[in-house]
């Protein structure tokens, strides 16, 4: 009887003991779903909010668009620079997949991020079934893939706001992954081809694919090494007729971007110590529950060889990120593949753990599971709500959007956009070089042909540049063009939304110099230095100083009585002019407005008036008869709705 009574004492303590273990894991997979969910649900909404935004949301979205309709086109991208292009120094298989969609689907921002948000979607799905797939409590396993599809969304973030934009970046991501899948869910030599293809592919999209891809291999090979040996094999075939295409087609220039200018590049040596640190800021909960699952799992005798192909994708996109950022000029989108493929790793060990606990109901598996699937949600919460001010365009914006491309698509011509080269095309313009590209060139191959010639014989309509332009970077321009309008953000314009922070700041014109003077002519004023030098402003008309000149005058300033509004009148007085040459030329617009004139006024009389006609109008009257007289020239706007601008008075 005491027996008896024995071992239903120690079933019903096993029983209470099971339900808390599954309790337990049950409150830590809720966790993790539920935090899952909120990120996955908060991040959908940012990428819906971005994906219809009509300019840049990265400075060099418009250059990547800018190559895919080169190549729509039948257009090479690996040309000699030149004023026209300057390819980016990726390899080219994103712009050239937008290039086929183009054909069917309007080429833009539109196309651009819904192929990268598919993609990264369609990397999440994978990393789901890698999750779910191989476990018997399908449900349980749900939840962490949940979480770890919330953690890679809430890493938007921290990896530079890249997954949604018109760039390789996501679909890069979704090779890598591919490749993963193949090789650690397949079994036999087919799958490890079809790892090759796709790593092979990454290589074409991006040229840092392949270190990710080194790490699934030296994986594989632990593995198995004929799977390892028929990856290696396609890939490396793969890679080598594709690179020995683009060089042989391209003449040698795939060859001089991709690597030898890539390759010039300086290296950051002091990323590798700064950046270690940072990823494990960030990563450290997918990090703890990787280690702690895989100690669970070799604790309970469930690791397999085939794990080698998770850990060495983690090696790989580790060293992927630390490699990529200490690059000039990269960006945190290096970071994707240091996120991604430890919290694939994690989940998939995590969700084996949780199975195992769920089976066993042991305390101690059930304690590591619990542990690992909380991490998740520890990092869904450590991300916390995405930054919608930041990431997101706001209906203002939109309208700042539409204002600048209203004043774009009026300009005349086809205008140079350095920094946002596809802008351009929006105003159905030929489009010109992106900075970048003039960037990656300048320190081994120099300036472009005929870039500078270009702006110094004024080639260029009209020019817009960002205010991160530096001093210098366009030879030439300030000598050859004026700012006739500063742009505002919120207003007229737009700023980035990811990437480096830059927005267009100046639209520029080309400077007219004013017709010359006869032999013996003197020039009174151009309007050029500061102030006005003598001359005297009556009423708000025409401001503290000369304005930016008018199109059709000359040199920069001119005066103009607009400063006050239309509605502002006035008057500018010179200063005293002695009549010592035959004729006074000067040149004016406005529209034709009987209450808009120009005097000269000798002795306190009206000696000659002038109208303006409603275009550029050179006056040219001849004062011989008023030669030795002292004079004085007023400039008055007395209409409630026009104004008047006068420019270049000379005597001669």
């Amino acid at each position: 009887m005491g027996e008896r009574r024995s071992e239903t004492g120690a079933r019903a303590s096993a029983i209470s003991q099971a339900r808390v273990v599954m309790a337990v894991l049950l409150v830590a997979a809720a966790a993790a779903a539920v935090a899952g969910v909120v990120q996955l649900g908060w991040h959908t909404r940012l990428f819906a909010g971005r994906l219809t935004f009509p300019l840049d949301l990265e400075w060099m979205e418009g250059g990547m668009l800018v190559h895919a309709q080169r190549l729509a086109s039948g257009k090479a991208l690996y040309v000699p620079p030149s004023l026209e292009f300057i390819p980016f120094l990726y390899t080219p298989l994103y712009p050239a997949l937008l290039a086929v969609l183009g054909k069917v689907l309007p080429l833009g921002y539109l196309l651009g991020r819904v192929v990268s948000l598919l993609a990264f979607a369609a990397s999440l799905a994978l990393i789901a079934l890698m999750v779910v797939r191989p476990t018997r409590h399908r449900l349980l396993a749900a939840t962490v893939a949940v979480g770890a599809l919330a953690v890679i969304a809430a890493s938007f973030e921290f990896t530079g706001a890249f997954y949604d934009l018109a760039r390789a970046d996501s679909l890069l991501l979704f090779l890598e992954v591919a490749t993963l899948a193949l090789a650690f869910e397949g079994n036999g030599l087919r799958s490890a081809a079809g790892a090759g293809v796709a790593i092979a592919l990454g290589f074409l999209t991006k040229q840092t694919g392949p270190v990710v891809g080194v790490g699934i291999g030296v994986g594989l090979l632990v593995a198995s090494w004929r799977r390892a040996l028929v990856y290696g094999v396609v890939a490396g075939v793969l890679m080598g007729l594709g690179l020995l295409y683009l060089v042989k087609s391209s003449h040698g220039w795939f060859w001089t971007y991709i690597f030898k200018l890539h390759q010039s590049h300086p290296f950051r040596p002091d990323t590798l110590h700064t950046t270690p640190p940072k990823l494990w800021d960030h990563t450290w909960p997918m990090l703890v529950a990787l280690a702690l699952a895989t100690a669970g799992l070799a604790r309970e005798g469930l690791l397999r060889r085939t794990d080698a192909i998770l850990a060495g994708a983690v090696v790989g996109g580790i060293a992927s990120g630390v490699l990529g950022f200490a690059t000039m000029w990269a960006w945190p989108n290096a970071f994707i593949p240091a996120v991604v493929f430890p919290t694939l790793a994690a989940a998939v060990l995590t969700a084996r753990l949780l199975a195992r606990a769920a089976t066993t109901r042991q305390p101690l598996p059930a304690a590591l599971a619990a542990a690992c699937t909380l991490a998740f949600a520890v990092q869904c919460a450590r991300a916390g709500r995405p930054l919608y001010a930041a990431r997101m365009p706001r209906p203002a914006d939109r309208l700042a959007a539409a204002r600048f491309l209203e004043r774009l698509r009026a300009l005349p011509g086809d205008g140079f956009i350095p920094f946002h080269p596809f802008y351009g095309a929006l105003a159905w313009r030929r489009t010109f070089v992106h900075r970048m590209g003039v960037m990656d060139v300048g320190s081994s191959l120099g300036r472009p042909p005929g870039l500078d010639r270009a702006i110094v014989d004024q080639r260029f309509p009209w020019v817009i540049l960002d205010w991160k332009s530096l001093p210098g970077e366009w030879p030439g321009l300030d000598n050859r063009y004026r700012v006739v309008h500063t742009f505002r953000d919120g207003f007229d314009a737009t700023r980035m939304y990811s990437g480096a922070d830059t927005s267009p700041r100046w639209l520029m014109l080309p400077l007219r110099d004013p017709p010359p003077l006869p032999p013996q002519g003197r020039r009174i004023t151009g309007f050029e230095g500061p102030g006005w030098q003598g001359w005297v402003a009556d009423g708000p008309a025409f401001g503290p100083a000369p304005a930016v000149a008018p199109d059709g005058l000359y040199g920069r300033s001119a005066a103009d009585s607009s400063h006050g509004g239309p509605a502002a009148q006035g008057a500018l007085r010179s200063p005293p002019i002695t009549i010592d040459r035959g004729h006074l030329r000067l040149a004016i617009t406005a529209p034709a407005d009987p209450s808009l004139r120009v005097l000269l006024v000798v002795g306190g009389e009206t000696a000659r008036v002038a109208t303006p006609r409603g275009d550029v109008t050179t006056i040219a009257w001849a004062v011989r008869d008023l030669t030795g007289r002292t004079a004085t020239l007023v400039a008055e706007d007395r209409s409630p709705t026009a104004s008047l601008a006068i420019d270049d008075v000379a005597l001669y």
